[in-house]
């Protein structure tokens, strides 16, 4: 499950992105952490961006919001007042508290029968258009994509592609922060992928089965004698489908969430399975560190625009903010 939140969390800042084109036996110190040394030859920014972590999920946030921001004031010239896309908060890996978030547990279990906090979606700016006359949508769409949407094919890592706009605002955001609309994708899309392939493989660490065998003893004595977190998960999803649900289903869902928190924090299951997946991130083969090097300088160039362009609108709305006569 851990794995399953982590991912789900960080995919969800790739889905907002996609929502805007759219609508628009450690130590301590490494349990709570998850980092070790870094493997020689992959840089600390290389395997942030491959496991999602470190500085990642800081810097995905300024790109969302720095795109946001650069989307919106482009659309504003066409007469088109997008609102403000919702932050996303992204998880910090590191942070095995967060990462686990008992409360979230307490509240919505694994979000099966409960959906958690949907005030993003609520937000949608798809509502936006969805308000506009027919023609006046034709018109942001063009404006937003280019007449006839033009899109152009990105290779991503190994066989992935991706389908990218290469005109509108969208496309000139994405320049504004990545140079390239190829440089956008590989940015957005392959650390995803990275880290899908990562966790897989830190499934069958040692150091991982370990502590999962210990996350088991834990569950069953809870009563919950499960074979990992992503069975549980597994398993109720599908007694769900199958027509679970009522009160009894979602006390039984929040209790097995809840009591596999709690193990997970009791055998520090996530950060083990962090350490593992950093770790692992040498063990690529040459040409896909390669490759990951190249992406990791795109990104590294794409947040220092990022920060560039929010550091820019703050002195503006403080400017205005001063020479407003509420402000005298």
């Amino acid at each position: 499950m851990h794995t399953q939140l982590i991912g789900k969390a960080a995919a969800a800042f790739l889905t907002g992105c996609a929502l805007v084109a759219g609508a628009v036996g450690c130590t301590a110190a490494t349990q709570s952490t998850g980092r070790g040394p870094e493997p020689a030859g992959v840089s600390t920014t290389m395997t942030d961006l491959a496991t999602r972590s470190g500085r990642w999920p800081t810097g995905a946030a300024q790109l969302q919001a720095a795109f946001d921001q650069l989307d919106r004031e482009c659309l504003s010239t066409a007469g088109f007042r997008l609102p403000s896309i919702p932050r996303v908060s992204l998880p910090v890996p590191e942070n095995e508290a967060a990462a686990i978030d008992l409360d979230g547990r307490k509240q919505h279990g694994y979000g099966i029968s409960t959906p958690g906090d949907s005030s993003a979606a609520t937000a949608n700016p798809n509502a936006y258009v969805s308000s506009l006359s027919s023609r006046d949508q034709k018109r942001f769409n063009d404006v937003q994509f280019g007449p006839g949407a033009p899109r152009t094919a990105v290779a991503l890592y190994r066989t992935g592609r991706a389908a990218v706009p290469t005109a509108g605002c969208v496309a000139r955001a994405r320049r504004a922060l990545a140079g390239d609309v190829q440089a956008w994708a590989a940015i957005s899309y392959v650390p995803q992928q990275l880290d899908d392939q990562l966790s897989r493989k830190a499934l069958q660490d040692a150091s991982y089965q370990a502590a999962l065998a210990r996350w088991r003893v834990c569950m069953a004595k809870a009563g919950y004698p499960y074979a990992s977190p992503e069975a549980a998960v597994t398993r109720l999803r599908r007694e769900h489908e199958q027509g679970a649900s009522g009160s009894g289903f979602r006390r039984l869902e929040i209790a097995v969430a809840v009591a596999d928190g709690q193990c997970a924090s009791h055998t520090h299951l996530p950060s083990i399975l962090l350490r593992a997946r950093r770790q692992l991130t040498a063990q690529l083969p040459a040409g896909n560190l390669s490759f990951l090097r190249s992406v990791t300088e795109s990104w590294e160039s794409a947040v220092a625009r990022a920060r560039s362009v929010l550091s820019d609108t703050a002195l503006h709305d403080h400017a205005a903010g001063s020479a407003s006569p509420s402000a005298r």
